[in-house]
């Protein structure tokens, strides 16, 4: 059995009839509905727009932002990058040692020998004895080159029995001419002990007490070190004093180079 049911509307207390607008059960929010959709309507472009523009999944899948990035790891079958070479160490500059004191820097010779006292060719025997001589060469100072650059030397000759001794300086000159051998010359001069004037009978007359010096020399080098040598020396005043006997020295040397 079906019942059907009468749309039953609100009766007015006073006159017994419906009262007019409850058709709609007196809904009061029954005007806003036209302006309800109104604005649906106005936001539903600006809602497909944001959820084109706003995607939640790619979202969830960004990194975090301050996340550290996993090591990657060369393809397979590809060996990693060697680390870059560390720069070569940088020593510090070598310090040259301080040169050596070279004695042929200064010295160039010295030479010692043993001498027959007034004994040669220029002159007439009264002294006797035997001299001891020393003699030192040096290098010869650039300034000489343009004379044939003679070794500076000085001197000193000693008689054993007390006749005339001397003290010598000058320049000497040597030539090497064949395999060691070798020949020299000097010039200087000479101060002496002996007598000047009025001389015993065994004594020399060499007139000044500075006179003029000469040899010669002749040898063989043994080495390029040592040599040995034929000594003649002469001293006289070239008559330049009063009275000039001169006087001679010779005998045999050795020569040590440095």
């Amino acid at each position: 059995m079906r019942r059907e049911v009468k749309n039953v509307l609100p009766l007015d207390r006073a006159t017994g009839s419906a009262r007019p607008g409850d058709a709609d059960g007196g809904n009061p929010l029954k005007p806003l509905k036209p302006f309800a959709v109104a604005v649906l309507l106005a936001l539903a472009p600006w809602a497909g727009a944001s959820a084109a523009t706003y995607d939640m999944d790619r979202f969830l899948g960004e990194p975090h932002p301050f996340a550290v990035p996993p090591a990657t790891s060369p393809p397979a079958g590809r060996p990693a990058a060697a680390p870059p070479a560390a720069p070569p160490a940088v020593s510090a500059p070598a310090v040259p040692p301080a040169p050596a004191d070279r004695g042929d820097e200064f010295l160039s010779e010295i030479r010692l020998g043993g001498l027959a006292h007034d004994q040669g060719p220029f002159s007439s025997n009264k002294e006797d004895g035997f001299d001891m001589n020393v003699e030192v060469l040096f290098v010869s100072p650039d300034f000489l080159d343009g004379i044939g650059s003679p070794r500076p030397h000085a001197g000193l000759t000693l008689n054993s029995t007390g006749d005339t001794s001397q003290a010598y300086l000058g320049l000497s000159w040597e030539w090497d001419f064949w395999d060691g051998a070798f020949a020299g010359f000097s010039l200087g001069a000479a101060v002496h002990n002996g007598e000047t004037t009025n001389a015993p009978l065994d004594r020399k007359e060499l007139g000044c007490s500075v006179l003029f010096r000469e040899s010669i020399d002749v040898g063989y080098r043994l080495d390029e070190n040592n040599s040995l040598m034929a000594h003649l020396g002469h001293i006289s005043n070239a008559k330049l004093c009063g009275t000039n006997e001169g006087l001679e020295n010779v005998g045999i040397r050795y020569g040590y180079r440095f």
